[in-house]
């Protein structure tokens, strides 16, 4: 009964936001960069782009551009809202509004680049800062996980979105 007690009380001081991390990484494509725009932010497609681990999105609100999906890995799937705009800058960012990843944002900044062949303006080099903030249970998982593997998440879907549009 005094381990519970203990740990109760030590639960009610950490913090909500337990776990912030930065994480960033570039890419080239071969994809132009309207393109890749164009399917990074309709993201009413994202269940088709990554069927593993997106089941739903739904729009809630075109003026603000507040979508709900569930999405997750490895079996482990949460509901979350996110706001998916363009910048004045041009650069796709994400904002995650709910859930365990409130406050969680994803830029994406991309540049016309040549393509692998040779073509001038035929691919893209993206530069993706995630600036991942945790709460609740997932703050006490993402502790576990190296900056590495999180980098190579953040590699794999963007190659996701590239093998989307080179396959459609």
């Amino acid at each position: 009964m005094v381990i519970c007690l203990v740990v109760i009380t030590v639960i009610s001081f950490v913090p909500s936001s337990y776990a912030d991390r930065m994480i960033t990484l570039e890419k080239v494509s071969n994809v132009s960069e309207e393109s890749l725009l164009n399917t990074i932010s309709d993201v009413s497609n994202y269940p088709q782009v990554f069927p593993d681990n997106v089941k739903f999105v739904k729009i809630l609100d075109n003026n603000t551009r507040l979508v709900e999906m569930n999405a997750g890995i490895n079996g482990m799937f949460f509901d979350t809202q996110a706001i998916c705009k363009t910048d004045a800058d041009g650069n796709y960012v994400v904002e995650v509004v709910s859930g365990d990843l409130k406050g969680t944002t994803m830029t994406t900044k991309l540049e016309k680049t040549w393509g692998f062949q040779g073509q001038k303006d035929g691919g893209t080099v993206a530069d993706i800062s995630l600036n991942v903030k945790t709460s609740g249970l997932l703050s006490w998982m993402i502790d576990f996980v190296p900056d590495g593997s999180l980098t190579d998440a953040l590699g794999y879907g963007f190659d996701k979105f590239v093998q989307h549009i080179q396959t459609n």
